[in-house]
């Protein structure tokens, strides 16, 4: 879109990274050709000075000749060692950015389960927040965003909106709800009971979530123990009722496809809430990248039909005009909820 621009990107960053790699490597080979070469000259040039010295000294020929042939025997494992120096310097420092990416994605949860297997924790009478309290680290030249303390209780077939404007705190809230932030005061209740760091995990698995900057994958239609389970026969109802069943089909658990536009990616992700059937779902801004056809479908058909079904559903939204379908609207302010009205 500017040619400028493009032209000095082009040759002040891609060029002279490129141009300086170049340098650094040339450098690198030639300081290694010239110190192997000086090496070898110095090994040659010590057998010189023997035989200069057995000149003057006249020791018995087989002491110089035993004493040049060690020498000559040496000169081969010891060009060895010195070749496998650059391969050893490469696997150090290899080595330490291993290190590093270690320490950078370090998982923090000392509980979290990674090995498939089927999550004991059931959802009958609702999850509450209580006292529920997170902040981010404050940026240099201004303050740290706090959301809370938040109290708020869900329950099973409702259809819940959090409103809010831009900043307000709705996905920060909604990402505590998840489990994906844990909180640093207050807590999470389900079922009357506290969700521990221990079972917090098989806490997630109860939700099916489609966020706003969503990542789409072919093979998520599988069960907790990793076996694909979904049937084209089951999938394709919801792929026609979307209108993608003649881009997508289900094949081996699997989407045959995944390139398709913003919009239709987020149907495909729907029809995978669908199939997944876990008992909570939760949407930031599902609707924002569909057309007014969808969207109405969304909220006045799907979303009822989810709630009918006894699913939780939590719906971060700016339409307005679809809020009086919902049991409850919660509005959020500077990370606060500032109102939580019930359907009349």
């Amino acid at each position: 879109m500017h040619r400028t621009r493009r032209a000095s990107v082009l040759k002040n960053q891609i060029d002279l990274t490129v141009d300086k790699i170049r340098d650094i490597n040339q450098k690198a080979i030639n300081t290694y050709v010239i110190a192997t070469a000086f090496g070898s000259a110095l090994f040659f040039l010590l057998i010189a000075l023997v035989l200069g010295w057995a000149t003057i000294q006249h020791p018995e020929p087989e002491v110089v000749s035993g004493f040049v042939m060690v020498l000559l025997f040496l000169k081969g494992p010891m060009e060895q060692i010195i070749d496998a120096l650059p391969g050893i310097g490469r696997a150090k420092v290899a080595f330490q950015r291993i290190s590093d990416l270690s320490v950078r994605f370090a998982n923090p949860e000392a509980y979290l389960n990674l090995t498939p297997r089927s999550s004991a924790i059931l959802f009958n009478e609702g999850i509450e927040l209580r006292g529920i309290r997170y902040a981010f680290n404050a940026p240099e030249d201004g303050e740290a965003f706090v959301l809370g303390p938040i109290d708020l209780a869900l329950k099973p077939g409702e259809l819940v909106f959090v409103v809010g404007d831009n900043g307000s705190g709705k996905t920060t809230l909604i990402k505590l709800l998840l489990g994906l932030y844990a909180p640093q005061a207050g807590e999470i209740i389900l079922d009357g009971k506290p969700v521990t760091p221990e079972d917090r995990d098989d806490y997630r698995q109860l939700f099916t979530t489609v966020f706003s900057d969503f990542y789409l994958f072919e093979d998520l239609v599988a069960d907790e123990m990793g076996q694909a389970h979904v049937l084209p026969e089951r999938a394709l109802p919801h792929l026609r009722r979307l209108e993608i069943a003649h881009k997508v089909v289900v094949k081996d658990g699997t989407f045959s496809t995944i390139d398709l536009s913003t919009g239709q990616r987020k149907r495909l992700a729907l029809v995978h809430a669908y199939l997944e059937g876990r008992p909570v779902l939760v949407f930031d801004e599902w609707a924002a990248d569909q057309d007014p056809t969808f969207r109405h479908l969304f909220y006045t058909e799907l979303l009822p039909e989810l709630r009918a079904k006894g699913h939780l559903l939590v719906v971060i939204s700016h339409d307005d005009r679809y809020f009086y379908l919902a049991d409850r609207v919660v509005g959020m302010e500077s990370g606060q909820i500032v109102d939580d009205r019930k359907r009349e």
